[in-house]
């Protein structure tokens, strides 16, 4: 299994933003949205976490959709 870092998948979803950008950018989507923070927390999700575990990316995909 390889890992799955938070700057990795804010590129998905902002391809045109920096990757300081990109990942300033989904920090913000996911304190915007209260059941993914929710769910994330439940995850022990940090906001400064670097890697992901999968259940914690699944969380994200399913809250805010495909990148």
């Amino acid at each position: 299994m390889t890992a799955i870092y938070m700057s990795e998948l804010a590129q998905a979803y902002f391809p045109k933003s920096t990757p300081r950008s990109a990942s300033a950018q989904l920090h913000r989507w996911i304190m915007m949205n209260t059941e993914l923070k929710a769910r994330l927390e439940e995850l022990h999700f940090k906001p400064r976490q670097r890697a992901l575990t999968p259940l914690q990316y699944e969380a994200i995909v399913k809250y805010l959709g495909e990148p």
